[in-house]
């Protein structure tokens, strides 16, 4: 399901999760209270972090909508929302994901970036200017650096992959037999999340004190594209040989839960239950 984190209520939740829920997603969007506020989102960061530490106490997945950068950002705010995102994510229960706001059409920053003269690109191509020539700087080399397909939003992402994992073991736990191995398997998965998030996390870091503070940038394409190889290579190795451990097990289950018959409707449609 999809909500706001303050609509997240222990009572509620536990009831939902013990019909079946398992999965809570939310629009988090920002670790700072300015940048909430220039979404307008009427929340505050306390509530988010209240939300996703109640979800996890109560035993639910969550995810989130995340934008690292908006209209408002100023190094700080960056900063804030990495340390937000480090909060929320610390146990790695799932991978880290943000993006930049694009200002849509009939939205208010949308109105406000017209007024201040601060909107580029088109209709189909929404962009604007930072209040800070040098995000706009940081932003450009991030993309350089840190291939956001390969991390984030592509089919073959670290984030992607990770989510996957997740949704995964979740499934699993709720269709199958207690699999010999389950915990192990978690814990490994726990940890490269983590080591993923944490290496993610420090490469934008540095990279925003390398152009507000002028510090020097250490990382490379390459450097940061052989450990974005290298989580998903332990990735897959970890998870291909815990579900093939399993394979029997698995297979037996869905085998005596019955086959999928057809039953023919009155209107001539095929049904199947």
């Amino acid at each position: 399901m999809n909500c706001r984190a303050d609509a997240v209520e222990r009572e509620l939740f536990i009831r939902m999760r013990d019909a079946g829920l398992y999965l809570v997603y939310m629009g988090l969007e920002s670790g700072s209270e300015e940048g909430l506020e220039t979404l307008h989102k009427q929340i505050t960061v306390e509530q988010n972090i209240k939300a996703v530490n109640l979800l996890k106490d109560v035993g639910l997945m969550f995810e989130y909508g995340f934008m690292l950068l908006d209209p408002s950002s100023t190094f700080e705010s960056i900063r804030e929302n990495i340390n937000f995102l480090r909060t929320i994510l610390d146990d790695g229960c799932l991978p880290v994901t943000f993006c930049r706001m694009l200002p849509y059409d009939g939205t208010p920053i949308k109105d406000e970036l017209v007024r201040t003269g601060r909107i580029r690109g088109d209709v189909c191509n929404p962009d604007y200017d930072f209040l800070d020539p040098k995000i706009s700087e940081f932003y450009e080399a991030l993309t350089k650096v840190v291939s956001l397909t390969g991390w984030i939003h592509g089919l073959k992402a670290v984030t992607n992959q990770l989510s996957w994992a997740w949704h995964e073991v979740a499934t699993i736990e709720r269709l199958f037999p207690v699999l010999p191995g389950m915990t192990e398997y978690q814990q490994k998965l726990r940890r490269i999340t983590k080591e993923s998030n944490d290496f993610l996390l420090r490469v934008v870091e540095d990279l925003s004190y390398a152009f507000s503070d002028g510090r020097e940038n250490v990382w490379t394409p390459e450097v940061v594209e052989e450990n974005r190889d290298r989580f998903l290579n332990e990735l897959l190795t970890e998870r291909d040989a815990f579900v093939y451990r399993n394979e029997g097990i698995i297979l037996s289950t869905l085998e005596d839960e019955g086959t999928l018959t057809i039953v023919e409707e009155p209107t001539g449609i095929g049904a199947t239950v």
